[in-house]
């Protein structure tokens, strides 16, 4: 009754994938109509495939002695594995080809944008009483989120690995009124960012990008139920 331990296995097949392309628009200007080559975004013509497992456990400790018994554990873990679309931004016709101003990678090894190969949630809390404390630890490998930068040499960007700490702490004083504080990011984590030099079948190679310091926040919140 106060626990489980879950596994759920899942296969997508994803159709219409948003990635960059290159298209012929008309454009009217002074009556008169001419076509231009642009890069925008399109859908892709390839079927994406997402393929994967999670596996969760839950438990509050209610068999410990005294105040114990409102302790808490949630865990999960997910594996996610995708391909199925190139994710070719560039075409030989886009005039950023032809300047030379594009990165020389292979973007048909890269997995799909946004989505971590491993992610870790562990989640502590204590549950008794009017007194409700939470701490949740995220965490996930890096994860690619673009195909083409916005500077030259429009190379691939990943997210790095990262981790972020949130806690709150809550107070019931009675059945209509709660007070708390929330906190996020208590680990100051650094999102950091990476550029793809190279892509190969056994290896993605990156460079150092940029990074971001959110910084600690802390919000003190009031709720009533009427």
């Amino acid at each position: 009754d106060v626990g489980q331990i879950t596994l759920a296995l899942f296969y997508k097949r994803l159709n219409n994938v948003l990635t960059n392309g290159v298209q012929r628009i008309p454009f009217t200007n002074n009556g008169a109509t001419f076509d231009a080559i642009v890069t925008t975004p399109v859908n892709s013509d390839e079927t994406g495939k997402i393929r994967g497992f999670e596996i969760g456990y839950q438990q509050t400790y209610d068999f410990l002695p005294g105040f114990l018994a409102g302790l808490g554990l949630g865990l999960t873990y997910t594996y996610v594995d995708s391909s199925g679309v190139s994710q070719s931004t560039l075409s030989e016709t886009d005039p950023d080809v032809a300047a030379g101003n594009q990165a020389n990678v292979d973007t048909s090894l890269l997995p799909l944008q946004g989505l971590s190969r491993h992610t870790i949630n562990i989640t502590p809390f204590y549950e008794r009483g009017p007194l409700s404390i939470r701490l949740a630890y995220n965490w996930r490998s890096r994860f690619l989120l673009t195909v083409r930068d916005v500077i030259v040499p429009f190379a691939p960007i990943f997210n790095e690995s990262t981790g972020t700490l949130d806690g709150s702490i809550f107070y019931r004083i009675n059945q209509n009124f709660r007070i708390g504080v929330q906190a996020v990011n208590l680990l100051n984590e650094v999102v950091r960012t990476s550029s793809v030099i190279d892509a190969t079948p056994e290896r993605i190679l990156t460079g150092q990008r940029s990074w971001f310091m959110n910084d600690r926040r802390f919000t003190f919140i009031a709720r009533a139920n009427f």
